[in-house]
């Protein structure tokens, strides 16, 4: 893995979720993921916060559609 993009993080986290993950792939090696909450994101809603080893950090909203 050369880079690490928006579309990498989207792409581990589908197949991570479908069980088709594969560590070559995606390094998922060192990052640290909390909870809104434990990040102290001001918000109501539910969702995660993942952290790279560069400083680069990626929200996940979780929100019920249906």
């Amino acid at each position: 893995m050369n880079e690490f993009t928006d579309e990498t993080m989207q792409n581990g986290l589908k197949a991570l979720i479908e069980g088709e993950y594969d560590p070559e792939e995606t390094c998922w090696e060192n990052m640290r993921v909390r909870t809104f909450e434990e990040a102290g994101v001001m918000t109501y809603d539910k969702g995660l916060v993942i952290s790279l080893p560069d400083g680069t950090e990626y929200q996940i909203t979780i929100i019920q559609s249906r």
